[in-house]
C-alpha cells in the first residue's frame, strides 16, 4: 500500500511540474502562427449557455474564415465581413444591415479569437485537459481593459496541432458562455466575393445602410 501511495504521489507531482513548466506565451504564439499560415479554414461550433455550471441552452453554428474576412452562420443570422464592410442578414425576416467593420470595436469572432491575447489581456497556464480524447493546454486570459465585454477567456489548445478546440467567455457577472469546435477543415481557399453579401442570391425585404 505504501508503494502504491508513493507512486500516486509521484505521478501527481509530475503533473503539477508539467503545468508549471509550460510557457503560455509560447503556446499562444504557436496557435496564432498556425492559423495565420492558413489561406483559410472552416469550422462548425457549438455554443453552450451555462447557468451555475448547468447547460441551459445549446446552439450550433458554422464559420468560414480567411485572414480578416469571415462568414458566420448562426441560428437564423448570417454575418458577412470582407475586412472593411459588415453585412448582418436575418434570414427569416429578410432584413439586412450594412455597417463599417471596426476591428477594434468588434466582439470576439472566429477571425480574431486566436490573436486576442496580444493586446488587453494577461495570460497564465492553468493545466492539461482532455477534449474528445485529445490532450489540450488550458490557458486563461484575463482582461486588463475595463471596457471589455469579458473579464476572462479560457482557451483549450491542442497539444499536437495547436488548434483551438474550445474557449469559454466569462463576463463581469460571472456568467460563462462555452464554445466547442465540432468540426474543423484547415487550409481552405475561398472564391472571390465569398465574404460579401449578394442581394441577388438572398431576398431582402428591408435594408439599412449605416456606413459613414
Amino acid at each position: 500500500m505504501k508503494r502504491i501511495l508513493i507512486v500516486m504521489f509521484w505521478m501527481a507531482a509530475s503533473l503539477v511540474a508539467v503545468g508549471q513548466e509550460q510557457n503560455p506565451k509560447a503556446i499562444l504564439d504557436k496557435m496564432s502562427s498556425v492559423y495565420k499560415a492558413m489561406p483559410g479554414y472552416e469550422i462548425g461550433f457549438v455554443q453552450k449557455i451555462l447557468s451555475e455550471s448547468e447547460v441551459v441552452d445549446r446552439l450550433t453554428g458554422e464559420a468560414s474564415v480567411s485572414k480578416d474576412k469571415f462568414l458566420i452562420k448562426f441560428q437564423a443570422q448570417h454575418i458577412y465581413c470582407n475586412g472593411t464592410v459588415l453585412w448582418t442578414y436575418l434570414v427569416e425576416s429578410q432584413e439586412l444591415t450594412i455597417t463599417n467593420f471596426e476591428p477594434d470595436e468588434a466582439v470576439i469572432n472566429p477571425s480574431n479569437v486566436y490573436d486576442i491575447y496580444k493586446e488587453g489581456f494577461t495570460y497564465a497556464y492553468k493545466r492539461q485537459d482532455n477534449i474528445k480524447g485529445e490532450l489540450v493546454h488550458v490557458v486563461e486570459l484575463t482582461s486588463t481593459n475595463d471596457d471589455s465585454d469579458f473579464t476572462n477567456v479560457i482557451m483549450y489548445i491542442g497539444q499536437k496541432d495547436s488548434y483551438l478546440k474550445a474557449w469559454d467567455l466569462i463576463d463581469y457577472a460571472g456568467a460563462k458562455t462555452a464554445f466547442e469546435v465540432s468540426s474543423f477543415k484547415p487550409n481552405v481557399t475561398f472564391p472571390p466575393g465569398f465574404f460579401e453579401f449578394d442581394e441577388e442570391k438572398n431576398p431582402v425585404q428591408y435594408k439599412e445602410d449605416l456606413r459613414n
